[in-house]
């Protein structure tokens, strides 16, 4: 009796935290090249497609991420739709499907998900990631589209007053909600909201000029000058008290450290880890 292969773990997956070096360029773009190539074994070289929807200027984003990626021995492609047909052109869809890294601008995160989202586009970024032939890199804007939901707006949310919309995003990290520019921007309160709104989900805040890479299969490390926070809400309760007061208690705050690196299946793993490394893995590799 013939059986089918085992399907391949999903592709690599990378959250940057946004002005990563990208003139020298430094370690979160190098680090970046150098996983797509552990991930699999690709053609040189390696085929990167920038995709600067999210970006009021995308000329100038182009015209830093060329050299960039041709420098680390990579070559880049542009696409930029601004609409849903765009999104869906022939051009587009062929540079994504011959490409083994796609690599999503910063912007307005709020801009590329109305373009992207339930196109032909978005269902092909889907399939090639899951099958394990296309790595996804999100930075600034475009990290935060990855996930379930995406905080929106330059200011912190404010826990007083009734509850906002949770806005959706592209749900390649269908687990997490993820915030950057975190500690620059003093981002913790409006990541806090979000989480506390969806405690099913996981809050990841990603410094600048720092990435969380995530093997599917393997796990998950931090590179570049940064942290990564997360923040686990699924025991926490949320009490209001008079005054416009507030109180979340039974909160997890992990902070990862640039250098950090965790795998998903160490059986030595601290409890208070488990929770964290198992919902990220879920998330990456989740299949519909």
């Amino acid at each position: 009796m013939s059986t089918s292969p085992a399907p391949h773990a999903p592709a690599l997956l990378a959250l940057i935290g946004g002005n990563e070096d990208r003139l020298t360029p430094g370690a979160v773009l190098r680090e970046l090249i150098a996983a797509c190539h552990e991930t699999r074994a690709l053609r040189m070289p390696l085929q990167a497609v920038v995709l600067s929807t999210a970006s009021g200027e995308p000329d100038l984003l182009w015209s830093q991420y060329e050299p960039a990626f041709r420098a680390l021995g990579a070559e880049p492609r542009w696409v930029d739709p601004r609409d849903r047909d765009a999104a869906g052109a022939a051009a587009t869809l062929d540079a994504v499907r011959t490409a083994d890294l796609l690599f999503m601008t910063g912007g307005d995160q709020e801009r590329l998900v109305d373009v992207i989202v339930d196109t032909p586009l978005h269902a092909l970024i889907r399939e090639r990631h899951r099958a394990g032939e296309l790595a996804i890199a999100g930075t600034s804007a475009g990290a935060s589209a990855l996930g379930a939901h995406m905080p929106v707006g330059d200011l912190d949310e404010q826990f007083a007053g009734p509850p906002q919309a949770l806005h959706r995003a592209l749900g390649l990290m269908p687990t997490l909600i993820i915030d950057q520019h975190f500690a620059q921007r003093k981002r913790h309160a409006r990541l806090l909201r979000l989480v506390s709104l969806d405690p099913r989900r996981l809050g990841v805040g990603i410094d600048e000029d720092t990435a969380m890479l995530i093997r599917p299969d393997i796990g998950l490390r931090i590179v570049g000058s940064g942290a990564a926070t997360v923040i686990d809400s699924a025991r926490a309760s949320d009490r209001r008290e008079p005054a416009g007061i507030v109180a979340l208690e039974n909160l997890s705050f992990t902070l990862l450290a640039a250098g950090a690196s965790l795998r998903f299946d160490d059986p030595s793993a601290p409890p208070h880890l488990l929770r964290l490394l198992q919902t990220i893995a879920a998330s990456a590799s989740l299949r519909d």
